[in-house]
């Protein structure tokens, strides 16, 4: 979850940032909008790369959650 609300926080810090009516100056504008988007880019890549996990998971193809399941043996 905090990764999903720093991505929320840099899309609206991008929005506030690149309007043309802020009093940034645009070397300033050009940095932080580099540095914006690479943590947005890795954050997605992270939250994406947690996503497939959860879906291997959940469909049943993940040798892990194999392993962990539990099997009773008892004849009756």
């Amino acid at each position: 979850m905090k990764k999903i609300s720093t991505l929320t926080a840099a899309g609206v810090l991008v929005i506030l940032i690149a309007t043309p009516y802020t009093g940034v100056y645009r070397e300033w504008k050009v940095y932080t909008l580099v540095i914006l988007g690479l943590v947005i880019a890795i954050l997605s890549v992270s939250i994406r790369k947690e996503l497939h996990k959860v879906l291997k998971v959940i469909h049943g193809d993940d040798k892990e959650s194999i392993k962990d399941t539990y099997v009773e043996n008892n004849p009756q």
